[in-house]
């Protein structure tokens, strides 16, 4: 390699090189032109986009995997709370079905309604073990009019939408 022509000058006129001063000099090595320098190797881009991209797709895939599983604790959590509520109503119900069974509750709902029990006096016994004493009544048989049975379409069709 040729020299700066600053060294040149100082090499004639007997000036010492800064280098030489300081210590060893390092040589520099020729250059070889025969030799071609690589070029850079070329990073690969669309490799890492694609890798970029994949764990992309599965990080969002990861968190829409707990969103989805939060939102199905949060419906399960609720529907503990109504089995709960319901278990302690179906408790209310099954105590009021009881009461309502109750002979006593039954006896003081009656008395409230004015009622009172029967006195042994007040029964009367009918037997009905022989058969010639005891008589059918019979239905009497009335022929019908068209007023008649005008009046009890009506009357049916009446009840009927009430």
């Amino acid at each position: 390699m040729a020299a700066s022509p600053a060294r040149q000058r100082a090499a004639q006129i007997g000036q010492p090189n800064p280098r030489q001063q300081r210590g060893p000099q390092i040589e520099l090595l020729p250059e070889n032109k025969s030799v071609r320098r690589k070029a850079p190797a070329k990073i690969p881009y669309v490799k890492y986009g694609v890798i970029v991209a994949g764990v992309f797709a599965v990080v969002i895939l990861i968190l829409s995997g707990y969103s989805t599983l939060t939102e199905l604790a949060a419906q399960n959590t609720n529907l503990k709370e109504d089995l709960a509520e319901l278990q302690s109503e179906e408790n209310a119900l099954n105590a009021q079905k009881e009461q309502v069974y109750n002979l006593t509750y039954v006896e003081e709902c009656a008395q409230d309604m004015g009622m009172v029990k029967q006195d042994s006096s007040q029964v009367t016994y009918v037997d009905l073990s022989n058969p010639e004493r005891s008589a059918m009544a019979q239905e009497e048989v009335q022929t019908p009019s068209l007023i008649a049975g005008l009046i009890s379409s009506f009357n049916a069709v009446v009840e009927y939408l009430n």
